[in-house]
């Protein structure tokens, strides 16, 4: 399994680091919703629009697409597409790759300038990435603690407890 696909459990602390983080983001661009989602379309936090009841579909279709360009970018030699542009009637959407595992994605309208949302984003990225990191630090930890040897054993005594 592509390691980048795993599960990783982002602890509260870490989610209401996230939540400031996409909030601000959201006030500072005058932008409609910002969703975090992980590589899959699994959605991380969002804020915005309380209105939008389509957030678990949105995202999932947001890493399609996302995934998609990439491809496209393999495609033309480059090496990867870390952003990507979808302009619409009355929304556009922003999306950007962190760390080569989240998708921060921004939903803004015709008022609010590209140019803006690309460098809030970018900063967003950056404070996103370190709390990425943080997490990561805290799974390979606790992975430490639970080894191999412990897991097994574990899982033999719960076996052992509810067979039949």
């Amino acid at each position: 399994m592509d390691p980048q696909l795993t599960s990783i459990i982002v602890p509260s602390e870490e989610i209401a680091k996230i939540e400031e983080c996409l909030a601000r983001l959201v006030e500072d661009t005058g932008s409609d919703y910002a969703l975090l989602l992980d590589k899959s379309g699994q959605v991380i936090s969002s804020k915005g629009d309380g209105d939008r009841q389509d957030i678990t579909a949105l995202g999932a279709l947001i890493a399609g697409v996302f995934a998609s360009s990439r491809e496209v970018a393999k495609l033309l030699r480059e090496r990867d597409f870390r952003a990507s542009f979808q302009q619409g009637v009355r929304e556009n959407i922003f999306i950007a790759l962190i760390e080569e595992q989240w998708i921060l994605c921004i939903i803004f309208n015709k008022g609010t300038h590209i140019g803006l949302v690309k460098v809030l984003t970018k900063k967003a990225t950056d404070e996103l990435a370190a709390v990425l990191e943080r997490v990561r630090q805290q799974h390979k930890a606790r992975d430490e603690v639970l080894g191999s040897a412990f897991r097994t054993s574990m899982e033999d005594t719960i076996d052992l407890l509810f067979r039949d």
